[in-house]
């Protein structure tokens, strides 16, 4: 054998040794690559699990905080109609005659015996007013509430008569007066 031929055999060799180590290394990289994309696949199906869970509690959330908005809103209007009806209850102390629901700052201004006191069946000194303000459950005084009661409490209480002076000509009201 020639030299010539040797040194192509080796040479062939040598090439068929690196198309070996390209084909065994393309193999090991497609089953690299086999390995990442089922990892890829993996996390989506747990991304997509983890967002469909979110849904799911976000939407039990929602849902919970719909009732209890409504509820909230069922509270508020049964205690808005209470407030209304509390002078009809069984055991009110005191006349509905004498009760005048205000609604806002407060719910009623009570003037205790003042039909019975102007009918002469009690004296003057019976006669109270009342400043009162119905809640249920938990409710509690809002602040303004509060700020009247301390008010009223201080005696901070005046009765004013308001006059209006009326143009004779035109009839209409000119200036009001505090007597």
């Amino acid at each position: 054998m020639s030299v010539t031929n040797i040194l192509i055999i080796a040479v062939m060799a040598v090439l068929a040794l690196f198309i070996y180590w390209l084909m065994k290394r393309n193999f090991e990289q497609s089953i690299t690559i086999q390995s990442l994309e089922q990892e890829i696949a993996k996390l989506s199906n747990q991304q997509l699990e983890h967002e469909m869970t979110f849904q799911r509690q976000l939407e039990i959330e929602i849902k919970q905080a719909k009732k209890r908005s409504n509820d909230a809103q069922r509270n508020v209007l049964k205690g808005q109609i209470g407030e209304q009806f509390t002078p009809f209850i069984t055991d009110f102390p005191y006349n509905p005659a004498d009760c005048r629901f205000f609604g806002e700052p407060i719910d009623y201004l009570i003037f205790h015996n003042l039909h019975d006191c102007s009918e002469g069946s009690v004296a003057i000194e019976e006669v109270k007013i009342i400043f009162a303000e119905v809640k249920t459950g938990k409710a509690k005084l809002s602040p303004r509430q509060k700020i009247l009661r301390q008010v009223i409490a201080n005696g901070q209480v005046e009765f004013k008569e308001l006059r209006i002076q009326v143009d004779e000509e035109t009839q209409n009201p000119l200036v009001v007066t505090v007597n």
